[in-house]
Order: C-alpha cells, then sequence, then structure tokens
C-alpha cells in the first residue's frame, strides 16, 4: 500500500485486526496500548532486540506500527532499536516509509533515542522529525549516519518546528562535512539548546571551527562534549573555542575534551586563546 494513503489507515482503524498485523501476542498487546493510550506506552521502546517491548519481526506492519503511534497522545519516549528484523530487503525501505509517514504526526513526543539505526533508516527518521513540535531532546547512539543524514537534520533544525534542548550524537558518523551540513541549524535553536553531546565521533578542525561559529547563537548551552574526536591538528579551532569561552556568550557547566590527542600547540590555543 502507498505509504502516502492515510486515508486507509482511518477507513479501516476500527476494524483491523491486530494479530494480523503484528508478529507475536505480545506486540498484539502492545499495539492494543497504543490505540487505546494506555498509560504503560508513555516510554515506547521497538526495534529488533529481544529486550524492547515492541520486537519487530517479519510479520509486523510498520505502517500500522507508525499510525498507531502517530495518533498517540500518551507516548512522550521513543527509543528505537534498529526497524528492520535482519537482514536487509527491498520492500523494508517501503515498510520504514510508512512507519515514518505515520510518526510525523504524533503531537505528544518529546524524546526520541535511536540506537544503532543505520543507513536508510537514519536519514529517514531524521528526516520525519520536522512536524513532532514538542520534541524536546534527540539521541543517536553507536548509529551510522550518513551526509544526507546530518543535512535532514540542519533542515530540520533550520525550520524551527521543534526546539530541542538536548542533542546527543554519540559514536554517530560525524566529520567535519557532517558537522558543516547541521552547523547552522544550530543557529536556529541557540537560545534554547542547553546540552550538546559528540564524542567518539571524527571532527576534525573544520569541523571543530564550524562548529564553535555556531555555538556563538548558543546562549542557553550548558553542557558541551567533544571528548574523543581528533584535534591534533585542530589547533585554529581550538583557538576559536577558547575565544568563544572567554567572552559572556557561553555560560558552561561541563566542557568535555577527553582523549581528542590534543597536542601542545593545541593546548597552549586552548588555554590562552588564539
Amino acid at each position: 500500500m502507498d505509504h502516502r494513503a492515510y486515508s486507509y489507515y482511518e477507513a479501516n482503524a476500527a476494524d483491523i485486526s491486530f494479530e494480523d498485523i503484528t508478529s507475536s501476542k505480545k506486540n498484539s498487546r502492545i499495539l492494543r496500548w497504543i490505540r487505546d493510550g494506555d498509560d504503560k506506552i508513555s516510554h515506547l521502546t521497538l526495534g529488533r532486540d529481544s529486550c524492547v517491548q515492541f520486537s519487530i519481526g517479519k510479520g509486523d506492519n510498520l505502517g500500522w506500527l507508525g499510525y498507531f503511534i502517530g495518533r498517540s497522545v500518551k507516548i512522550q519516549s521513543l527509543d528505537i532499536w534498529h526497524l528492520n528484523p535482519g537482514g536487509w530487503e527491498p520492500q523494508w525501505e517501503q515498510q520504514i516509509d510508512d512507519f515514518m509517514f505515520g510518526l510525523t504526526r504524533n503531537q505528544s513526543i518529546r524524546c526520541i533515542r535511536a540506537f544503532h539505526v543505520r543507513g536508510y533508516e537514519s536519514t529517514a527518521l531524521l528526516r520525519a522529525l520536522g512536524n513532532l513540535s514538542l520534541l524536546e531532546k534527540l539521541d543517536y547512539g553507536h548509529s551510522y549516519i550518513t551526509l544526507d543524514g546530518y543535512s535532514a537534520l540542519g533542515t530540520l533544525l533550520e525550520s524551527g518546528v521543534c526546539k530541542l534542548k538536548k542533542i546527543h550524537l554519540m559514536s554517530s558518523n560525524i566529520d567535519d562535512d557532517g558537522v558543516a551540513a547541521f552547523a547552522n541549524g544550530l543557529r536556529s535553536i541557540g537560545p534554547f539548546l542547553r546540552e550538546l553531546l559528540l564524542p567518539d565521533n571524527s571532527i576534525g578542525n573544520e569541523g571543530l571551527s564550524a562548529l564553535v561559529a555556531a555555538l556563538e547563537s548558543c546562549t542557553s548551552l550548558e553542557r558541551l562534549n567533544l571528548s574523543d574526536n581528533d584535534f591534533s591538528l585542530a589547533t585554529a579551532g581550538l583557538g576559536s573555542l577558547s575565544d568563544l569561552l572567554q567572552t559572556a556568550v557561553l555560560n558552561l557547566n561541563e566542557l568535555s575534551l577527553q582523549y581528542c590527542a590534543i597536542n601542545d600547540e593545541g593546548l597552549q590555543a586552548l588555554t590562552e586563546g588564539a
């Protein structure tokens, strides 16, 4: 079914058999809770791993899952651990699109956490968040976000639809080009952003410089974590960061630069200013 035919879901929602669109009794029960607005699903976890509430298998229809999540007014936090049941098949791209199409209609989710999502599903999720006006926290961990994904993140931030307070992107394939793709978007949410955590990535001098320029607008920032990036050749970027820290623009409570391979020249630039 074409994921754009939202009227199909609306017309059939009242009579749909949950057993026909889920892979297990557990998933059928969870889907009923989502539909009925049960308080048990204020924090919903889903994905391929067995530890989640809704464990995705080959019998699960992600379009219906996305539809009911989109209609929910109870879900405030959504954790996603993979979206396909293992072994990539062409039809799963359509399933992911169907899921995201439903998700875009949600107006209750405040926190999205995505772990081990890669490539297509990662970019699709970032593109889907543009309508979630209450979203305050975005947390990606150990995921593979492509340059297209970071461009989608930049578009999301620049849209101003959601005023993110916390962005956590740990071990998510950020390089200098990735930073450049979303840095401008940080300016759009600058007054709202409180935490920016980008540890264990591949940010270098150019990425750090682009990030520092964007942080000039982030007047409410309290936590900045850039640990486990390679700043061995980032003397200029570290100098710019030092200059910014010496102004009254930022009032950080926490700055993490552990394991960044900062050499003596970079350390001097950081401590004395460029």
